[in-house]
């Protein structure tokens, strides 16, 4: 229902595949994504569209008429149970048997399985990592050894991220994503970030209010179902935030990962942002216009740093839904 109601998931979607194909286009003809949380699977259809509809361009341009080789897709989800990663997968399936010149593959892995270590890459393959709204903290949050977990499980997948190699690792941060500095040997204030929530669920609540009316049964369960637990995991995470900050007897963490953004994790594990495209943006502007109905409000807005950042605004832009960045490893 919030997929419907709101542009938040589709605009991070359709511009995390732009950017995919993008990394796809100057390889070869087998492309491989990591999704580290891939939930329903709604990302993926449009792409396998675009990608049989670029294969069937390409075959329709050749100049003996022969049928273009097909493109291969190959998707590694991981999700929170393997009953939802087996219907995820059948979806899927149906999907892109209806797709021509595009031959698909699915494998599930549950997080934490002992398998999640063994991700295979083919050679030759297009490698993109797939972060959209990362899963790993969150879910970490909710463990009983939330102050560990978190920091740990960021770190494991960062490090597992940077061993594949990818071409692209695409990444959507919920809220501006932007860390919160502190001064050297004081305690940090939990302000900042209890801020950053505040004014992202405002400004969710508020877009809302012009697409549905308030008593409405969708949006009723829409708040109940999708926003009531997002905001009990960003308490989570809150709470996280500050027995992580914070070792014993008041002396600051030596955590690098403590209070951090996954913008400056990345950064710290190796990795640097690179430029996204015109196109990209573009894709952005032109799903807000096709999602008119869901409210005037929104706005993309592209960041500093050469363009290698945008995000989702809302009103006057100073709440920001969704923030996306590409990188690489550093050369």
């Amino acid at each position: 229902m919030f997929y419907q109601a709101s542009p938040i998931y589709q605009l991070a979607h359709f511009t995390a595949n732009q950017a995919i194909l993008e990394a796809f286009e100057s390889g070869g003809g087998r492309l491989h994504v990591v999704d580290f949380d891939v939930s329903y699977g709604f990302q993926w259809p449009s792409l396998m569209q675009s990608l049989s509809d670029a294969a069937a361009s390409t075959s329709s341009s050749s100049r003996d008429g022969d049928c273009a080789e097909p493109v291969s897709l190959r998707i590694t989800g991981f999700g929170t149970s393997a009953d939802e990663l087996r219907q995820t997968e059948a979806r899927l399936a149906r999907f892109a048997s209806g797709c021509p010149n595009l031959r698909f593959e699915f494998e599930g892995i549950v997080d934490g399985a002992d398998d999640s270590e063994r991700i295979t890459v083919d050679d030759g393959a297009t490698v993109v990592v797939n972060l959209v709204f990362p899963a790993a903290a969150a879910a970490a949050a909710r463990s009983s050894s939330a102050t560990s977990s978190t920091r740990e499980g960021a770190c494991s997948a960062l490090a597992r991220i940077r061993s594949l190699d990818p071409s692209l690792v695409f990444l959507v941060e919920k809220g501006g994503g932007g860390g919160n500095a502190t001064s050297r040997g004081r305690r940090p204030s939990l302000l900042a970030p209890f801020a950053a929530s505040l004014r992202y669920f405002a400004a969710v609540f508020d877009s809302l209010h012009e697409r549905l009316p308030a008593d409405s049964a969708e949006r009723l369960a829409i708040e109940r179902d999708h926003l009531g637990a997002e905001i009990s995991d960003a308490v989570a995470s809150l709470a996280d935030y500050s027995s992580s900050s914070y070792g014993g007897d008041d002396e600051p963490s030596s955590s690098a990962t403590a209070g951090c953004s996954w913008r400056q994790m990345m950064e710290r594990a190796g990795f640097e942002g690179v430029e996204l495209s015109s196109r990209a943006v573009s894709q952005a502007k032109l799903l807000l216009k096709m999602k008119s109905g869901c409210g005037g409000g929104f706005r993309v807005v592209e960041e500093g740093d050469g363009g290698r950042a945008v995000s989702l605004g809302w009103r006057d832009g100073r709440a920001q839904l969704i923030t996306a960045t590409g990188w690489r490893r550093c050369r």
